[in-house]
């Protein structure tokens, strides 16, 4: 208990009021980039044929010592030029998505690859994805299952996705068939499938909103085509909460929101020396303050032998590229201050600083970042 209070002190330390000075964080317990995310819904018009530039340009700094991650600096622009045709409810989209970092002169960490998508709308809140997918921070899942900075890092997700959305649900079932195999193959088939839902309990006119949550990742190795003698794993995480938000409805204040995840990991592989724990689980209480262009949070972090293979490495019970580093009692503080504004129609920037402090490693890790998204269609 004295080390809860400690810790809790020290979040409170990072929200003193010189860091108001900074407008709103998702990626669950405090962190929404919504310019960042992508949404299926589609507009109708008489128009068939229209082209698209999507571009974001970022710099992103991970400052982490910590002995369970690797911090990185990311400098680069993403950049996805499609068409698009669209009869009705049908769209096909048909472009590139290329990355390039600063300084990488090889463009050895560059994806460069054909981008195509099929979609077909059931009605305006129900959508079929087949192809690229609506992926990455759009999935809206917590941090400690999902490293948003993957955004910019990981390969685009592909396969198959079920969207719907509306005032009360929200519902994202997804299959990302990460490496396709044929009959004879010596490697193995990847894929991963995810849910992630939200209900709202309340009506969606009241001030006070009560919606509970629900997230869901598994990671399959295998196949029964392939020569692949490496083992069959099935691994994954689930989470499960309650959040309570208050619209305040003033500029200084527009929200003010209590959310809380309970989070779990389970794992069959047998090679202990390559994750040394295949169960274990998590708790993560998050305060958010949203104002007109900045949101803030402050959450803690309370796990035991947990581990998420597409989470923030700093949440884990151990370093997945360095298994031998193992801290099974997790404790950690996080805040964050998020900037996000519309500049122009077509143009939205932000910024973000998050810090996260190890209360059982007394050590203290932060990142922070710029980016710039323009996305419009020009034809």
């Amino acid at each position: 208990m004295k080390q809860f209070q400690k810790c809790l002190c020290i979040g409170l330390f990072f929200l003193s009021p010189e860091l108001w000075a900074q407008e709103g964080i998702e990626n669950g317990g405090g962190g929404t980039f919504s310019h960042l995310q992508s949404s299926p819904r589609m507009a109708y018009g008489d128009d068939w044929l229209h082209g698209v530039v999507d571009a974001t340009g970022f710099f992103q700094n991970s400052e982490f010592f910590s002995p369970l991650a690797v911090g990185q600096t990311l400098p680069g622009i993403q950049f996805v030029p499609r068409l698009t045709f669209q009869i009705e409810q049908f769209r096909l989209e048909w472009g590139a998505y290329a990355v390039y970092y600063a300084g990488d002169e090889k463009n050895s960490n560059a994806f460069n690859q054909m981008f195509i998508r099929m979609q077909y709308a059931v009605n305006p809140d129900f959508n079929l994805v087949l192809g690229n997918l609506y992926g990455g921070l759009s999935h809206r899942l917590i941090e400690p299952l999902y490293q948003w900075e993957r955004h910019y890092t990981a390969r685009p997700e592909s396969g198959l996705q079920v969207h719907f959305e509306n005032k009360k649900y929200f519902a994202d079932v997804w299959l990302d068939w990460e490496q396709f195999i044929r009959r004879g193959d010596s490697i193995p088939e990847l894929l991963t499938f995810g849910i992630s839902t939200s209900v709202l309990l309340t009506s969606e006119e009241s001030r006070f909103r009560l919606s509970v949550p629900f997230q869901l990742l598994v990671h399959h190795q295998g196949g029964q085509i392939d020569t692949s003698d490496k083992p069959k794993i099935v691994m994954g995480n689930v989470a499960a909460g309650i959040n309570a938000e208050w619209f305040a409805g003033y500029n200084l204040l527009q929200s003010l929101a209590l959310k809380t995840y309970v989070t779990g990991y389970l794992d069959n592989t047998e090679d202990l020396a390559l994750r040394p724990y295949t169960k274990g689980w998590g708790i993560y209480p998050v305060l958010e303050a949203r104002a007109k262009y900045v949101t803030m949070a402050v959450g803690y972090w309370h796990a035991n032998k947990f581990y998420a293979f597409e989470g923030e490495s700093l949440f884990g019970s151990f370093n997945p590229y360095e298994p031998e580093k193992q801290f099974p009692i997790r404790d950690l503080v996080t805040a964050k201050l998020l900037y996000q504004k519309a500049l122009l129609h077509s143009l939205h920037a932000g910024a973000q600083i998050e810090i996260y402090r190890d209360c059982g490693l007394r050590r203290t890790d932060y990142s922070f970042g710029v980016y710039l998204r323009f996305n419009r269609q020009i034809f």
